[in-house]
C-alpha cells in the first residue's frame, strides 16, 4: 500500500504527465491511468473511515456498527484492488511514454482516426446488442416468474416496486449497452492521433493496452493488407474469473509508407516470448 501511495503522490506532483525525447521532442502526455489509481486510494480510505466510525462516533454495534464495518471492509479490499490494478497500467503506461521498449510509433490524421473510429463503433455497438439481448430476456423472465409467484402468493402490494426496480435496472443495462459505443467512439477521436507500439503495452489513440500482467495476456499480432487499410491486429486476452478469460482484438491502422515497419513489429511478437 505504501507503494502505491508513493506512486500517487509522485505522479500528481508530476501533473499527471510525462515528458520525453524518443516519442515527440518536449511533448507532454497525460497518464490517465492515475485516474483510476486515486480512486482506489480514495475508496480504500473512505473503506477505512467506515470501519473506524463506529468507535469514533460511540455507535452501538448492533444497531448498525456492525454493518458500517463489513461495508467499510469491503470498500477497502474493493479500493486496494482497484489500486494495484491501475498502479500497474499507470507504471507501464508511463513507461510507453517515455520510449521504453518502443518498436514503433505513428502519428494519424483525423480522417483516418475517423474511420476506425466508426469501424469500432459499429462492432461495438453489435457486439453490445447481441450481449443486451440475451441479459433482458433473462430479466424478463424472472420478472415473470416472480411476478407470477408474488400475485399467487397474496404479495400483490410489493409486486410493482419489485417489477420497478427492475425495470430500472434493465433501463440502466440499455443506457450502458448503447451509450458506451459512443462514449468510445468520442476517445479516439478526441485523443492525440497516434499509436505507440512497445514490447510491454499498446497505446493508440487513448487507450492503453498491456500484456503479461496478472489480468491480461497478448495471443499474438498479425499484419494484415485488405480493403479496409493495413492495419496490425493485436490478439488480447483480459481475465474475468477464476479460470475464465475474454478475448478481443485491437486494430491498430498502419499509416501509408510504414508498412515495413509494422512487418517488424509483427515479425518481433512472432519470434519473440512476448516480453513483460
Amino acid at each position: 500500500m505504501g507503494g502505491i501511495l508513493t506512486f500517487c503522490i509522485r505522479s500528481f506532483l508530476l501533473r499527471f504527465s510525462w515528458c520525453n525525447g524518443k516519442i515527440g521532442a518536449m511533448k507532454t502526455r497525460r497518464n490517465s491511468e492515475i485516474t483510476g489509481l486515486i480512486a482506489g486510494v480514495v475508496v480504500t480510505a473512505a473503506g477505512g473511515l467506515l470501519i473506524l466510525l463506529p468507535f469514533l462516533a460511540h455507535l452501538d454495534m448492533m444497531g448498525g456498527g456492525y454493518a458500517l464495518q463489513f461495508l467499510g471492509l469491503f470498500l477497502v479490499l474493493f479500493g486496494l484492488v482497484t489500486a494495484a490494478i491501475f498502479g500497474q497500467r499507470a507504471a507501464r503506461l508511463s513507461s510507453i511514454f517515455s520510449g521504453e521498449k518502443l518498436l514503433a510509433h505513428w502519428v494519424y490524421d483525423s480522417a483516418q482516426v475517423e474511420e476506425q473510429a466508426q469501424r469500432d463503433r459499429h462492432q461495438t455497438r453489435k457486439t453490445n446488442l447481441g450481449l443486451f439481448l440475451v441479459i433482458a430476456g433473462f430479466m424478463l423472465a424472472c420478472i415473470v416468474l416472480f411476478a407470477v409467484y408474488g400475485y399467487a402468493s397474496g404479495q400483490q402490494d410489493s409486486m410493482p416496486w419489485f417489477i420497478g426496480g427492475m425495470v430500472g435496472v434493465l433501463l440502466l443495462l440499455a443506457a450502458l449497452a448503447f451509450g458506451m459505443p459512443y462514449i468510445q467512439y468520442r476517445r479516439p477521436v478526441r485523443s492525440s492521433h497516434e499509436a505507440i507500439i512497445a514490447m510491454n503495452g499498446l497505446y493508440v489513440n487513448g487507450a492503453l493496452h498491456i500484456w503479461n500482467a496478472p489480468l491480461a495476456s497478448l495471443d499474438g499480432v498479425s499484419f494484415v493488407e485488405d480493403g479496409a487499410g493495413a492495419r496490425l491486429v493485436f490478439c488480447l486476452r483480459s481475465r474475468t474469473g477464476i479460470g475464465a478469460t475474454e478475448a478481443y482484438t485491437v486494430e491498430v491502422p498502419v499509416p501509408y509508407g510504414q508498412e515495413e515497419a509494422a512487418r517488424k513489429v509483427e515479425e518481433h511478437f512472432q519470434v519473440s516470448d512476448l516480453p513483460a
